[in-house]
């Protein structure tokens, strides 16, 4: 094949435009620090990293997830630290209602009393955390207790996913924590105002028995918060592993990448050079 200048002028400016592109490339690695500028620069490297991002983002997700049923148990745990403190003055009221030498003035403040701490263990009942009720099993947006304490949720409890087909309960749904004790604080009370001191003895066991029946629910809140917070970190060692990865995958070798640049650089100096010499004998023959 004849070799022609035109030929020669062609195929030195695509050999420019080469060096050009790869010094280019080095340069975006060394400002980026990342050798992945484009899906062609290596194709199984950038689906790798997909799948890598992709993984972290689960993993992220699934952190959110159970930080937030935490945050959602240690807001229902202070709610029944504050219903303890109630039964515990509830249990001193009907300890004082059944002592037979009460008169009944003092009978109907202990029951005043009753009505007055009915009310705020409502309140207890119908705690909100970030707008969603506590105590209503899965109907959140619902208030668990009406007007007449009559219970709205259900008896279900919340799940929340920590893993790839991993879901773990939390919440505690107000059946299980209050059952019928607005019931009972009725009775506690008009057993108060009827001097019914017998009757008011049966109610200080039926204290005793929400008491430790919240105690068992604690337990069981504390139990999910402690298994929650060890798949926290499970979770997180995972995510700084699949950073590693991503960056062993992503990052460019920087020391590498200098020295490329620096042998690319003396390339494409020598192109211009050769170039702007053939240019420059191709131009004098024109002129002959």
């Amino acid at each position: 094949m004849r070799v022609t200048e035109k030929i020669i002028s062609e195929g030195m400016i695509k050999n420019i435009g080469s060096s050009l592109r790869r010094l280019d490339r080095y340069y975006q690695q060394l400002s980026t620090g990342k050798r992945l500028q484009y899906p062609s620069d290596d194709p199984v490297g950038v689906t790798v990293s997909l799948k890598m991002r992709a993984g972290l983002r689960e993993l992220e997700q699934y952190i959110a997830n159970a930080e937030f049923a935490v945050s959602w148990m240690e807001a229902t745990d202070a709610s029944l630290d504050e219903l303890t403190k109630v039964l515990h003055r509830l249990k001193e009221i009907a300890v004082y209602g059944a002592n037979e030498t009460l008169p009944e003035e003092s009978m109907n403040a202990l029951a005043d009393e009753v009505a007055e701490l009915k009310n705020h263990i409502w309140q207890i009942g119908n705690t909100k955390y970030e707008n969603r009720y506590l105590f209503a099993g899965q109907q959140t947006r619902t208030p668990p207790y009406d007007d007449s304490f009559n219970y709205q949720g259900d008896d279900r409890y919340l799940l929340v996913e920590v893993g790839t087909g991993s879901q773990l309960e939390y919440s505690a749904p107000g059946s299980i924590v209050f059952g019928d004790f607005f019931t009972r604080l009725g009775e506690l009370e008009d057993h108060l105002r009827n001097m019914e001191h017998e009757n008011i003895s049966g109610d200080l066991a039926m204290l005793e028995e929400r008491l430790d029946q919240i105690l068992i629910v604690r337990s069981a809140v504390g139990a999910k918060v402690n298994r929650l917070e060890r798949n926290i970190e499970r979770l997180g060692a995972m995510e700084v592993n699949y950073s590693g990865l991503l960056s062993k995958n992503e990052d460019a070798d920087i020391a590498e990448v200098v020295m490329r640049l620096k042998m690319n650089e003396h390339v494409y100096e020598a192109a211009l050079a050769t170039g702007a010499r053939i240019l420059q004998a191709t131009l004098v023959n024109y002129l002959r």
